[in-house]
């Protein structure tokens, strides 16, 4: 499968600590169009808020940046749009509860530090969105396209020295808040709130299973161990802070809410980790050449009004 790195990925997450600099924030009552991307438009308020993200995150942003990656993100969500492709809320939320973790703050923090330096959360969510809908229209795009041949993989890790490695292995149980179909934002709303209430009093592994005797629309289930190059991103980044015992934060899947208790930690030697990593920066380098022509031509054939 295409793999492609978006600025989830490559988020400058250390420049995140000024967040916690008081700027006093202004809300735009009034935003003018500046610009139109196939007739969708890019309002003054949004280059504001993505203009003052990328100082944030870069250091380095202006205005002119900031209305190209506007710009970007109108073409990619449009063919995403075409395609079929819509990341949901939930998946939204879980990215931008990714992002959370890795500075060590909850996501109402997060979206707390963010507004205190003038950020909507919904900035930052709106970028997410767009990149979590570009990976998948690029996969989609170019799926078949990029292949890696096995031997070429295991010819550059003979070459680098690194057929073999130490990776961290965890032995994890699920445990799954409920949310009924058909249920309400507030119910679903409520329902996290009970797992969010329940994280901090779970005893381990062991004891997980009898603490939730009784409790209503909650289960338990094994999922056994897992090594690193088996994890996801954001789930390894979940995972990464935790002790044996501990629990990530409850996360939305498609039954309700999921935290996933560590049993056991370990070192394991891991050829596959190894060249796992390897195929994956060989199939990035081209998904990344085939990404850029893909938005190059969007581009091209777009009709583009700035103002």
């Amino acid at each position: 499968m295409l793999s492609v790195p978006y600025s989830l990925r490559s988020f400058a997450f250390a420049a995140l600590a000024c967040l916690f600099v008081s700027v006093g924030f202004s809300a735009h009552a009034q935003s003018k169009i500046v610009a139109l991307v196939n007739d969708d438009p890019i309002t003054s308020y949004e280059l504001d808020q993505r203009t003052k993200l990328l100082k944030l995150t870069t250091r380095t942003g202006s205005r002119s940046k900031a209305l190209k990656e506007l710009i970007e993100e109108k073409l990619k969500l449009g063919e995403a749009t075409r395609r079929g492709i819509n990341p949901t809320p939930q998946e939204v939320d879980s990215a931008f509860a990714s992002i959370a973790s890795r500075t060590k703050m909850s996501p109402s923090q997060l979206g707390q530090a963010l507004s205190k330096s003038g950020v909507s959360a919904n900035a930052l969510k709106s970028r997410l969105r767009a990149e979590l809908a570009w990976a998948r229209t690029v996969r989609a795009r170019f799926r078949g396209t990029v292949k890696v041949e096995e031997a070429e993989v295991v010819a550059s890790a003979r070459a680098r020295g690194d057929t073999e490695r130490q990776v961290r292995e965890f032995t994890l149980k699920q445990v799954i808040f409920i949310v009924p179909k058909g249920s309400s934002d507030s119910d679903r709303s409520a329902i996290k709130k009970r797992a969010e209430r329940f994280r901090p009093t779970i005893a381990g592994c062991d004891a997980v299973l009898d603490q939730i005797e009784g409790m209503q629309d909650v289960v338990v289930k094994t999922v056994g161990r897992r090594d690193e190059s088996q994890l996801s991103g954001p789930l390894l980044e979940r995972l990464d802070p935790l002790q044996i015992g501990q629990s990530t934060e409850p996360a939305p899947i498609k039954e309700g809410f999921e935290m996933l208790v560590i049993c056991n930690i370990r070192e394991i030697a891991s050829d596959t980790a190894a060249l796992d990593e390897i195929r994956t920066e060989m199939m990035d380098k081209e998904g990344q050449l085939l990404a850029r022509r893909y938005i190059r031509d969007l581009r091209q054939d777009a009709v583009i009004d700035i103002r």
